[in-house]
């Protein structure tokens, strides 16, 4: 596979169905995580074929597409009702901000705001998600992700943005998400939330795991051409 925009890129088979798949898992997370979730917003994943690729990473990504595809057409205005109510109750800004997760002040959110800007991020927010809210950080994965697929050009570049993702799962989602899932896991019965937990938590670790071995392919293969 040689990456679209990058021909000067190519990705070995072991990593290409995880760069299929990554994007897809986070921009699930983050509709989930940072959105109520609608009657649109459910339909367009019930039917999305991408969850198919998606799930096969996890079996938290398993649990949820079963969920998602048993959903009956007829009972999913009564069923978003329902998982609406019960993202205001587990969704509340505290729960799902890293600065409280972590016993952080409040302008803890000011170290992200440093982190996106350095990378050359701006989020056009829907509402007034703080920057250490959990669909911001995922969004900012799902960025950076795209910019590694779309627009490298060198084996350089590359790696930079690897670089970046592997310190950001390092110093922050993984820091605080176990006890974000774990605070989930048992408040509730939902079988939409329990399995966009487990997906989480299974998933970012795997995730920290494939960005350290593709980062170690490529320097490998950089110090073979040198």
């Amino acid at each position: 596979m040689t990456l679209q925009s990058a021909s000067s890129l190519v990705v070995p088979e072991a990593y290409t169905r995880w760069l299929e798949s990554r994007g897809l898992i986070y921009q699930l997370l983050v509709d989930f995580f940072g959105r109520k979730p609608s009657l649109s917003l459910v339909a367009q994943w019930c039917g999305k074929r991408q969850m198919n690729v998606a799930a096969e990473m996890t079996e938290g990504g398993r649990e949820l597409k079963r969920y998602l595809c048993s959903l009956e057409p007829g009972k999913l205005p009564q069923i978003c009702k329902q998982e609406t109510q019960e993202y205001t109750r587990l969704m509340n800004e505290r729960a799902a901000r890293e600065a409280a997760n972590r016993g952080r002040a409040k302008e803890f959110c000011n170290v992200l705001s440093d982190v996106y800007a350095s990378a050359g991020v701006v989020f056009k927010k829907c509402g007034e998600e703080a920057d250490d809210h959990i669909a911001i950080e995922l969004e900012f994965m799902a960025v950076m992700h795209e910019r590694m697929l779309y627009n490298c050009f060198t084996v350089r570049s590359a790696m930079e943005l690897l670089e970046i993702q592997e310190a950001f799962l390092e110093e922050h989602l993984l820091r605080w998400t176990p006890k974000f899932c774990e605070r989930l896991n048992s408040l509730t019965e939902s079988k939409l939330y329990l399995g966009l937990s487990h997906m989480l938590e299974e998933f970012l670790p795997q995730d920290l795991q494939m960005l350290r071995a593709w980062k170690a392919s490529l320097e490998t293969s950089a110090t073979s051409m040198s």
